[in-house]
């Protein structure tokens, strides 16, 4: 005889309603690995464009046996006094002259050594030197608003381009020209003073500058023991982030024991007590170093060894790790 009975192959309510929340949970324990998981893999190709790049920069140094400058004649500067700007003014970055050093010869080719990369201006007091003609007609325009990815650190935000409207920031005012920015610079002394590195006493001076002329035997405080590129946002609050082919107002480079910081050292991202605003992925002013990393950012050293260096850091070692020349050698934490 057939059963009168027949049994239920479904779930019952509480059942499912214990399953979801089983799931729930695991979703809520693997969703931060993910994200972490996600942040190792942009911090380690991070740390790979910055080796790229530091590699680049010294076999620039194996074939002219000098560093390229962190920027050359600077018209976005400020002049005055002993402080004079170069003539003509070209506001290139020293990366447009290592360009063939990092896979990047077909850009480089386009480059003319000879134009001005932007009219890019101070916002007073600057210097009064002629732009070597226009960006636009030379080309150099166009080149400099290439957003190279290796310039790029996949954790960053922040816009890869520059506005196209601002006489102090922009390739050319209305071009429809935006410059692309890049996290990845020269290590340079935060200052904005025309050929601020010519004039600043020796045992002072971080790797880089305007028409800085630095060798290997410059460093004297040892290549293990100083910084040579550092890591920043690709926009900052106050300020502008740098461009990877040209320089405007205050786009010099970083600077990882900035004075500006008093003292405050690496990931600030407001000015103080008296400038305290704070935008979502940028840092608090130009030149400053730091990144979107949890806990610190990439610096190169001038070796070509690239350290994530935690923003725990004391000032006074971030200085002088900072400094080619102190000599206040210092081992890395």
């Amino acid at each position: 005889m057939k059963s009168r009975f027949r049994h239920s192959l479904g779930f019952t309510l509480v059942e499912l309603l214990v399953v979801i929340a089983i799931i729930g949970v695991l979703v809520g324990l693997l969703l931060p690995a993910v994200q972490a998981a996600r942040e190792a893999a942009r911090r380690m190709q991070c740390s790979n464009n910055l080796k790229q790049l530091g590699l680049a920069v010294h076999n620039y140094h194996d074939t002219y046996r000098v560093f390229p400058a962190a920027t050359y004649s600077w018209r976005a500067c400020q002049q005055t006094g002993i402080y004079v700007g170069n003539i003509p003014a070209l506001n290139a970055s020293g990366w447009l002259a290592a360009l063939p050093f990092f896979e990047q010869g077909n850009v480089y080719s386009r480059y003319n050594a000879s134009g001005v990369a932007s009219l890019a201006d101070s916002t007073g007091g600057g210097s009064t030197a002629p732009y070597a003609g226009d960006p636009v007609a030379n080309g150099n325009g166009a080149l400099v608003s290439q957003v190279l990815p290796i310039f790029i650190c996949p954790s960053d935000p922040g816009s890869p381009l520059h506005v196209d409207n601002s006489a102090f920031y922009s390739v050319k005012v209305g071009s429809g020209l935006r410059g692309a920015r890049t996290n990845y610079d020269f290590h340079v002394n935060c200052h904005i003073n025309c050929n601020y590195f010519k004039n600043l006493a020796t045992n002072l001076r971080n790797m880089f500058g305007e028409n800085s002329d630095t060798k290997m035997g410059s460093v004297s405080d040892g290549t293990t023991n100083t910084f040579m590129l550092g890591e920043t946002t690709l926009d900052v609050v106050n300020g502008e982030g740098n461009a990877w082919g040209y320089r405007g107002w205050v786009m010099i480079g970083v600077d990882g024991s900035c004075t500006q910081q008093n003292g405050r050292g690496i990931n600030i991202k407001d000015r103080g007590p008296t400038r305290p605003q704070q935008i979502a992925g940028q840092l608090g002013s130009w030149a400053w170093a730091g990144s979107n990393h949890p806990g610190g950012c990439h610096f190169v050293m001038g070796d070509g060894s690239v350290h994530f260096i935690a923003q725990t850091i004391d000032f006074t070692t971030l200085t002088n790790l900072s400094r080619m020349a102190d000599g206040q050698t210092v081992q890395l934490p």
